[in-house]
């Protein structure tokens, strides 16, 4: 009966199991070959306990742009979406009503200079008579009251003439910080009054990252904890930053942790968008191996230790910690420095025999 290659070389595959299982000898009583392997050290390394959460990233500033005069709306400059610098016009209102309240103001203030400086020349004048008793005193403080009456009315006046033209200069609705328009709440033709809410403008030069947390990590998160923040969806190099607050929120159906990250902008991060944080919980040294090094049997995670002969292998049971990348952490069993099987592990037993592979791809004498 003919059977394909790949039927074959399962067969040969599961023999050769099944002879290592059965003490290592073949069919005569004599030793199996060794396996070749290759070799690798445990490393003693920094590890981190990382806590993944996908949060938000909020504007710490985000202002309501109100107009500051009233009038009717004749040109929006900007609408949601556009990106806005501190002192930019975003709209203009027709200004006629603060233009005219400008000029009475002002005719106002001119009408009362001439009659003040005016009455000043009669005070100056009635100054030297009354000394020669040519004018009573009476109708010299007359006139002195009357002067100030002149003052305190041009006073009130140039105060009336400052908020006219106070409001002739706010008929530009003038943005306060740099950020992004949110939303427009306003269209030419509108009228808009003193207060009423023409934009909603978010800066993102100061942010913040909320990471909602388990409830059961309340106890590891902590202020000053490091984080590593990236935009989701994003290849770009995660930053470091540090946590500023942490926020109990308990909800009807959940209860968690907010740990939330203020930080300026680094470059392209917006309002609303969603950011991949992890959390540092816990960093310390601890023994790594390359993840290959570890298998799975059925007394639990092991790595294969070379003897000092490098000839043979003892199995050694070890208790796992952090994966991360291309190694794990070894929590108990190992110590560093520990010459272990790489490639390969995964065909031995507790005392196999190895050959160590040379780096140029042969057999090591």
């Amino acid at each position: 009966m003919n059977q394909s290659p790949h039927y074959l070389l399962f067969y040969l595959g599961v023999t050769a199991a099944l002879l290592v299982a059965c003490g290592g000898e073949d069919d005569e009583g004599g030793a199996l070959p060794a396996t070749t392997v290759t070799q690798a050290n445990t490393q003693s390394q920094v590890v981190e306990r990382i806590e993944r959460s996908v949060g938000r990233v909020h504007a710490t500033t985000a202002p309501t742009v109100a107009a500051e005069t009233a009038g009717r709306v004749v040109e929006v400059l900007v609408d949601a979406g556009d990106a806005v610098e501190a002192g930019q016009v975003l709209a203009r209102l027709d200004g006629q009503a603060q233009r005219a309240a400008v000029e009475a103001a002002r005719g106002e203030v001119m009408r009362l200079q001439a009659l003040s400086a005016n009455q000043k020349r009669q005070v100056d004048r009635l100054a030297t008579l009354v000394d020669g008793e040519l004018v009573s005193t009476d109708q010299f403080e007359q006139a002195q009251a009357q002067a100030k009456a002149l003052a305190s009315q041009l006073q009130s006046a140039q105060a009336r003439l400052s908020d006219a033209q106070r409001n002739l200069d706010h008929i530009q609705i003038i943005a306060p910080v740099s950020g992004e328009i949110e939303v427009r709440h306003v269209s030419e033709g509108d009228f808009i009054d003193t207060g009423q809410p023409a934009f909603g403008l978010v800066s993102s030069k100061a942010l913040q990252v909320v990471l909602p947390v388990s409830q059961r990590l309340m106890s590891d998160i902590a202020v000053g904890q490091s984080v590593y923040l990236k935009p989701m969806g994003i290849d770009q190099r995660p930053i470091t930053a540090t946590i500023t607050e942490v926020r109990p929120v308990v909800g009807e159906r959940s209860r968690a942790v907010e740990a939330i990250v203020s930080l300026d902008n680094p470059g392209g991060w917006r309002a609303g968008s969603s950011m991949v944080g992890e959390i540092v919980l816990q960093r310390y040294e601890a023994v790594v191996v390359p993840a290959t090094a570890v298998v799975k049997r059925p007394a639990g995670d092991v790595v294969y230790v070379i003897d000092s002969a490098q000839s043979t292998v003892r199995e050694q049971i070890v208790q796992t910690g952090v994966r991360e990348g291309d190694w794990v952490e070894i929590a108990n069993g190992l110590t560093a420095d520990t010459a272990v099987v790489l490639d390969g592990a995964g065909f031995l037993t507790d005392g196999a025999r190895i050959e160590l592979a040379s780096t140029d791809g042969g057999v090591q004498p």
